[in-house]
């Protein structure tokens, strides 16, 4: 299988570092990934500025964000289309609604809009040890054909999320939850600007059956996400309205 490793936690990332070493030996793996951290980089695109990209030992260290590598690698840097993208491991969760900011899980994106299919991995926990890296690639390494033989499209991203806090239990195919924090942002001390900062939460929007419960619980979830973003629901009740209702709405 022509595999497209990628993170974005940097080509020097124990994650990525783990995921090639477990892959590579049975696959044929190319690493675009970018030369330093771009956590909750989300979406971004380079596009009002030059990329530029260097080959390291295990791939290619490029200068822009994680959906930046995903596009490079397929349309420059690869003699041809892998058949997935994998982008992690993460360190650090990507349950629930941290889904919107993760770079992360937005690579995985990126092969699914240029039509391959993406997949993207975590561990739940920050700055965990190296052990679990390398549970998450072995469990992903043994379930990837299982993973590539499921009835879904491109259009269908896969985020797991490996557990490190609580005992391993199996995987849960599941649903993704919702992730609250207390925001703020904080006066830097060596400069005259503020940076985010917050913690997770308790709260009690969450049923069981969801990632961010369940991993807390010791399973290694996997939740399909989908690259087709419409309310169609929302949509089809709007079709079914005349537009001039709208216009009669209150203006105040």
């Amino acid at each position: 299988m022509r595999i497209l490793l990628t993170n974005d936690d940097g080509i020097g990332a124990d994650g990525l570092r783990a995921l090639y070493n477990e892959l590579s030996p049975y696959h044929d793996c190319t690493v675009v990934a970018p030369d330093g951290e771009r956590s909750a980089s989300s979406h971004s695109l380079t596009i009002h500025s030059d990329l530029f990209y260097r080959k390291t030992d295990i791939g290619y260290a490029v200068s822009g964000s994680p959906a930046d590598c995903v596009k490079l690698g397929v349309l420059h840097l690869l003699d041809g289309r892998p058949d997935v993208v994998i982008s992690g491991i993460n360190n650090g969760s990507n349950l629930g609604s941290d889904i919107m900011y993760s770079g992360t899980v937005s690579a995985a994106f990126e092969g699914a809009y240029l039509g391959i299919r993406g997949i993207a991995v975590s561990l739940s926990s920050h700055n965990a040890p190296e052990v679990f890296y390398v549970k998450a690639a072995k469990l992903l390494r043994e379930c990837l054909g299982g993973l590539m033989d499921l009835p879904v499209t491109y259009e269908t991203v896969l985020n797991i999320n490996y557990p490190v806090k609580a005992e391993y239990k199996g995987i849960a195919f599941t649903k993704a939850g919702i992730n609250l924090y207390n925001d703020k942002f904080v006066l830097c001390e060596n400069s005259s600007g503020v940076r985010l900062k917050g913690v997770a939460v308790d709260h009690d929007r969450n049923d069981d059956d969801c990632d961010v419960e369940l991993v807390k619980n010791g399973f290694a979830t996997i939740t399909p996400l989908r690259l087709d973003r419409n309310d169609h629901d929302c949509l089809n009740r709007l079709k079914n309205m005349d537009a001039a209702e709208l216009l009669c709405g209150s203006d105040t």
